[in-house]
This record gives C-alpha cells, structure tokens and sequence, in this order.
C-alpha cells in the first residue's frame, strides 16, 4: 500500500473534492472545516491549500480568504485552445503506437462511462471522459505530452462542469458519442477521421459554452 504523508493526504482529498466539484466555484473555503471535515490537522491541511494554490486551483484573496477558483468562460477558451494543440499531437501518436491491450483500455474507459451516464452518476462520467483523453496521451510514451495533457484536463474537469450545468444527461450522450468516434477512427488507423472527430470534441464543448 502506498504510504503518504499527512500533507500529501490531505492534498488528494482536498484536491478531489475540487474536482468533484463538491464546492461551488468561486466558494469559499474554510481550513478550520476542512480540516475537522477530512480528520486531518490544520498544518498539513493549510500545506496541501498553499500547493493547491501553487496550482492554481485555489485563490488566496488578501483581507477575504481562500476561495475556489471560478474559471470564466475567456479562460476556457484559452484551455480549449492549447487542448485542442496537445490532443491532435497525442491522437496522432496514439495511432503510431497503439496495441490491442491499449485499445481494450480505451474501450472500457467507454464502458464505464456508459454505465455510469445510466445511473446518472455524472461527476463520474467528467472524470471517466478526462481520463480518456489522457489514456490516449500516455500511449505516446511522451512524458512531457502527457504532463501537459494531465494539467490541463484537471482544469478541463472544472470546466466540462460548468459546461455541463444545463442538459447535462444530453449534453454527456453527446461527448460519449465523440469518444466512441474517436476510438472508431483510432481502430482503423484513420488520422484524418480520428483528428477531425477530436476537433469536433472540442468544438461541441465551444458551441456548449457560446464561445
């Protein structure tokens, strides 16, 4: 079993639960309750706040406290763009190196997706879809590609929450649909079809979001 530190700890699940979008964005966050909340002391807590902030997923305002970030919708797009650079990048190399194994990964990722939009379980699908863009970047075997990849899907799960707010069961039929394209085109080693159907991803959650 992995042994982690109480900071590190404390950082996953703080952590998680920004992802998870258990605070509302721009909430304020209370260390006090965070840390009665998770059982954990208010020194590593505040310690995996201030890498959180480092991140910036949390802002620290001066005179008013620690709040959760609240990305506006400029920002996405920034995100959309420089996501949009990184996955054709990855699509491409994924279609270079990808093994039978690799696709059955891919294949289940869509699986459980499907099965957790039928229980409505749709924090979990956001995850499962950010994991599935990310499983296509780590069979480039680019660590850099996939880094850059992971930053920005931490934030895409933010975002594709936000996005999803209204008609979020069709709006996830929608983005599973993409994904199954995506790994269509993957299994048939069509670079154009797999780069457009990634575009098109990316341009339904642009269209989502009036931007």
């Amino acid at each position: 079993m992995e042994h982690l530190s109480l900071k590190e700890k404390a950082y996953r699940i703080i952590k998680d639960k920004l992802l998870n979008m258990e605070f509302q964005p721009g909430a304020r966050i209370r260390e006090d309750l965070l840390a009665e909340e998770i059982a954990i002391s208010r020194t590593p807590v505040r310690e995996a706040i201030n890498k959180l902030i480092a991140e910036g997923f949390v802002e620290n305002v001066p005179r008013r406290g620690l709040f959760f970030i609240d990305i506006k919708k400029d920002e996405i797009l920034d995100l959309l763009d420089a996501r949009e650079a990184l996955e054709i990048l990855a699509v491409d190399r994924c279609l270079e190196k990808v093994s039978p194994d690799q696709i059955r990964s891919l294949e289940k990722i869509l699986d459980d997706t499907e099965r957790a939009l039928d229980g409505e379980k749709f924090a979990r699908c956001n995850e499962l879809d950010s994991q599935f863009h990310l499983e296509i970047a780590k069979v480039s075997g680019n660590k850099k590609l996939i880094g850059f990849c992971r930053e920005i899907e931490e934030y895409m799960r933010i975002a594709r929450a936000v996005e999803k707010e209204t008609q979020t069961k069709i709006k996830l039929q929608h983005a599973l649909k993409e994904h199954h394209q995506i790994l269509e085109a993957i299994k048939r080693q069509d670079r154009t079809e797999a780069e457009r159907a990634t575009r098109q991803n990316i341009m339904s959650m642009r269209k989502n979001l009036g931007i």
